[in-house]
């Protein structure tokens, strides 16, 4: 493993190097990290301050976590352990979900948007995220429920707690891995969000730094600075790898397996 990240750290040292040296006169500099202090303004190009998008980023993140996980979560619990009608119809529909790809529904996204007033605002970038990952999340959770036995759950109703009870006393605690994988996957999935923030945003002030990022290396007929680009893509790695290190354990819990039965 540790030969596998070789070429990864080789990678963070060549784009630092490549950002502070320069090989001509072998001079040290630090000029292209001077987006943390001021606007970035080039050649035409302007962009806001760094540290609101980063701000904007982590709200972004974070509000997808939380919507992600608690929309996930007790569907998967219903999926799992409940018996309805229409219960194997709905995960079939979730697979069909997942069939299609996203980028050709989004025409008809922007349309739809576009009628319920919703472009250009984070909740119709947040809306058509959540949709397309939910389903994912929802058969990862299915998933670790399926693994908690049934007398676990019946022996805490028998003592006398509630349905509601036994899966927030007994349950979530059996799946708190998986809750924390999925979690990761939709953090970081916000994280590098940046079709959306293109497609949908159209004030730079409301981007992350996804979208901040490629403003810079899509500017059509405009002269790219990649020096910035490469300092500012080394600020918005390295974050990525530095929450990678510590949430890796989660990765290794989640059962992708999917669903056991219907």
């Amino acid at each position: 493993m540790t030969l596998f990240t070789l070429p990864i750290i080789a990678m963070i040292v060549c784009y630092f190097l490549a950002v502070t040296m320069n090989f001509t006169t072998h001079e040290f500099s630090l000029a292209n990290f001077m987006f943390f202090k001021e606007p970035v303004e080039y050649a035409g190009v302007k962009l806001p301050m760094i540290w609101p998008i980063v701000l904007n980023t982590l709200i972004y993140s974070l509000l997808i976590v939380v919507i992600e996980v608690g929309i996930s979560v007790p569907t998967a619990y219903a999926f799992s352990r409940l018996d309805f009608k229409g219960k194997r119809a709905m995960m079939k529909f979730l697979f069909l979900m997942r069939a299609f790809p996203g980028i050709t529904l989004i025409i008809a996204t922007f349309f739809i948007l576009v009628q319920m007033h919703l472009v250009n605002t984070y909740l119709g970038v947040i809306l058509v995220a959540i949709t397309g990952s939910l389903p994912g999340r929802v058969y990862i959770m299915k998933g670790f429920f399926d693994e908690v036995p049934w007398d676990i759950e019946w022996a805490a109703m028998v003592d006398g707690t509630t349905r509601y009870g036994a899966f927030i006393k007994v349950l979530v605690p059996y799946v708190l891995s998986g809750i924390g994988a999925i979690s990761v996957f939709a953090f970081l999935g916000a994280y590098g969000e940046w079709f959306l923030f293109k497609l949908l945003i159209f004030n730079d002030d409301m981007l992350t730094l996804a979208g901040y990022l490629s403003k810079l290396v899509t500017k059509e007929n405009q002269i790219i600075n990649y020096a910035l680009i490469t300092a500012i893509g080394l600020f918005y790695t390295l974050p990525v790898i530095v929450f990678y290190i510590f949430t890796q354990k989660l990765f290794m819990k989640v059962n992708m397996g999917g669903a056991k039965q219907v």
